[in-house]
């Protein structure tokens, strides 16, 4: 039986990339449940503007601002979190490179795409695990992965290869921490209409929502015919956080309107 018959509730999860999009709303997603939860982002300008909304609607959090390919930063953002605070025993992975780019690619391009996405995702997962007790942590970590992960893309090549690896790191790292009771797993989203899908719709294609939606090679490639909500993917990363997850590790799972199903 898990410690935490409150599910989430008083535990403090570390959330990288944590200011925006996908990472914004699980860190608001686990702030309503409970949590103590540090932003560790790149941007000050983004994580004090997420303070600011959630405290709009009555929650809080911690802000540690870095580079998550930085070893010190990565140091630092840790011990940022109040001296009140558990240790931190959850752990979300927000934090990419994206970049966009074919077998052109240069030498910068690849570490753009790689270093935030996988190395700099293994660093703040040591970092996290180097905290924890040796055994029976009871902790989780949730990485987030991409339906680009698992298919082809015409000039996607450095970001579904980032995201690829994601997906080996996860199960390699379950195996590795499990002995220590740690749980891994990744969530593979779809594409999320957060701010910089509605600015490159808007923009470069000249489309709102629903007309991307309606479209059969945006929204119309998803079997649910739309495009995901940030929420939808925070609520299976809290899922997969949570102690009702507790015999779940090692895996991928896709957030993306049955898009891998066909």
């Amino acid at each position: 039986m898990s410690r935490y018959p409150n599910g989430l509730r008083g535990r403090t999860a570390v959330v990288t990339g944590g200011a925006q999009g996908i990472g914004a709303a699980v860190v608001k997603r686990l702030c309503a449940e409970g949590c103590h939860v540090l932003i560790f982002d790149k941007s000050a300008e983004h994580g004090k503007a997420m303070q600011e909304l959630l405290r709009s609607v009555g929650l809080t959090a911690a802000l540690a601002v870095g580079d998550v390919t930085d070893p010190v930063a990565i140091r630092d953002a840790f011990a940022a979190a109040p001296a009140h605070w558990p240790t931190p025993t959850l752990l979300v992975n927000c934090a990419a490179g994206f970049v966009f780019e074919g077998l052109a690619a240069t030498p910068d391009q690849w570490h753009a795409a790689l270093d935030p996405t996988i190395v700099g995702l293994s660093l703040v997962t040591r970092a996290f695990a180097d905290g924890l007790p040796e055994r029976d942590a009871d902790a989780a970590i949730v990485n987030i992965a991409s339906i680009s992960a698992h298919i082809a893309q015409d000039g996607y090549l450095t970001y579904n290869t980032s995201k690829a690896a994601v997906l080996g790191f996860t199960r390699c790292v379950a195996q590795e921490l499990a002995p220590r009771g740690v749980r891994v797993n990744s969530v593979s989203p779809g594409t999320v209409w957060n701010a910089n899908n509605e600015r490159y719709h808007r923009e470069v294609l000249g489309l709102d929502r629903a007309t991307a939606e309606a479209a059969p090679e945006h929204g119309g490639k998803f079997l649910l015919q739309r495009f995901a909500d940030p929420a939808e993917v925070a609520a299976p990363v809290t899922f997969l956080l949570s102690p009702e997850a507790s015999f779940i590790t090692g895996v991928d799972l896709p957030v993306d309107g049955g898009y891998l199903a066909v």
